[in-house]
């Protein structure tokens, strides 16, 4: 299992309708409306690094307003 984390910029004025498309596509845990350099986070957990590309390049990179996207895999995840 790949968990990571896309961070999408949008484009003026689109961050709400495109936060709530992001949040419907498979495999995205969560998706949030952040204050910072970008405007939305998605976490995901997908099954390989292809289903990865295909999320990013044809789920969110396809969305109408989405101007920019970097995506971060984690290596190592630790919790209590």
């Amino acid at each position: 299992m790949i968990h990571g984390y896309v961070f999408i910029n949008t484009e003026r004025g689109r961050t709400l309708d495109v936060v709530s498309k992001v949040a419907k596509i498979k495999g995205v845990k969560t998706a949030c409306v952040i204050a910072g350099t970008f405007d939305i986070v998605a976490t995901f957990d997908l099954e390989g690094v292809k289903d990865v590309g295909e999320m990013v390049a044809r789920g969110i990179d396809g969305i109408n307003g989405v101007s920019l996207t970097q995506t971060a895999i984690c290596l190592k995840c630790c919790s209590q």
